[in-house]
């Protein structure tokens, strides 16, 4: 049974309980969405106390926990975090996980990175167009249900606002000061965060490990038992 609770204006849902030796599991959407990775978030708690955070807070009414903006929302993070926890970013989270890992690396043991956004040459809005149009056709309808609503709440200035202020993160210029094990995931039909790009960030990070899985880029909408699976493995590893 999942729990929502709210912390100052960060609204988490909850769920599994803490186990001796098992650091808590800690998940952030991408752009904003977290409906879409609720599955992850119970798989994920038969191992361990689970948290999935709705930031920058397109998941339900009222003000935003922060700007839509990634080192607003990694300092958010950052603030939320009581306790080492395995860190899980999806697509433009994956950039707040690695900021909130470099910020504060004695909170997160591990980083898990799905789906890690945006190479260099997706910093503009072109080519990012391009590539999501090429993702789009081999998404699941599964994902919809997860990310629709919470976009539409968001409305598109704040959804652009996020996304160019994620084009000009540069993500694996953090890579090497990263202390914790990290594991890059991508999904092999992903054209958001290409194979050669997704293999540069793990070799870049001292202890970085990389694996393909089935499915675009939002691939947790409909394979939640096995990210979660690849989460608490890589973290009990």
């Amino acid at each position: 049974m999942a729990i929502l609770t709210t912390s100052g204006r960060v609204r988490a849902l909850s769920a599994g309980i803490e186990r001796p030796g098992r650091p808590p599991v800690v998940l952030l959407p991408g752009l904003g969405a977290p409906g879409y990775l609720v599955d992850t978030l119970h798989g994920c708690a038969a191992a361990t106390r689970s948290h999935l955070l709705d930031v920058p807070g397109f998941g339900g009414p009222g003000p935003l926990a922060c700007e839509p903006e990634i080192e607003a929302i990694a300092g958010t993070v950052t603030a939320w975090l009581d306790r080492p926890s395995v860190l899980f970013g999806h697509s433009t989270a994956a950039q707040v996980a690695i900021a909130v890992a470099v910020r504060r690396p004695d909170l997160v043991q591990a980083l898990v990175l799905a789906g890690p956004t945006f190479p260099p040459a997706l910093r503009r809005l072109g080519p990012l167009s391009a590539a999501f149009l090429a993702d789009l056709v081999h998404e699941s309808p599964s994902a919809l249900p997860g990310t629709v609503p919470h976009y539409l709440r968001a409305g598109p200035r704040r959804l652009l606002r996020m996304i160019r202020s994620a084009q000009r993160d540069a993500p694996e210029r953090a890579m090497p000061l990263l202390r914790c094990p990290v594991l890059v995931v991508r999904g092999r039909r992903d054209t958001l965060s290409p194979e050669n790009w997704a293999r540069s960030l793990a070799g870049a990070a001292p202890d970085g490990s990389f694996v393909t899985v089935p499915g675009a880029h939002t691939f947790p909408a409909r394979s939640g038992g096995s990210t979660s699976a690849l989460i608490t493995e890589f973290a009990e590893g």
